[in-house]
């Protein structure tokens, strides 16, 4: 939801450390303005992208153990997406959280 964020890791150094197909940035661009709430509920509005996102990686696994999830906690994109990310995987795939 950050495209200048995403963008200037595309162009760094660092980008060949993620894998370009799970790299998304909403057609409305922008981020939450520090706002949690609205982190969670644009991430509701594009939860299906998300998904799809994780299943490709969760079906190309041999075994998968679980997921491991960085996100920020003080509010905005990062606070608001990662809850509702975290939501999404407990509902999708309990045992594995």
């Amino acid at each position: 939801l950050e495209p200048r964020v995403i963008n200037s890791i595309q162009n760094s150094q660092y980008r060949e450390l993620y894998n370009h197909e799970n790299i998304f940035i909403a057609e409305e661009g922008g981020g939450a303005g520090n706002n949690w709430a609205s982190g969670y509920s644009q991430a509701e509005k594009v939860n299906e992208d998300f998904l799809d996102m994780i299943d490709r990686e969760a079906d190309g696994s041999d075994s998968l153990e679980g997921f491991c999830l960085c996100h920020s906690i003080a509010g905005g994109t990062g606070s608001g997406m990662g809850s509702y990310i975290l939501e999404m995987l407990n509902d999708r795939y309990g045992k594995k959280l």
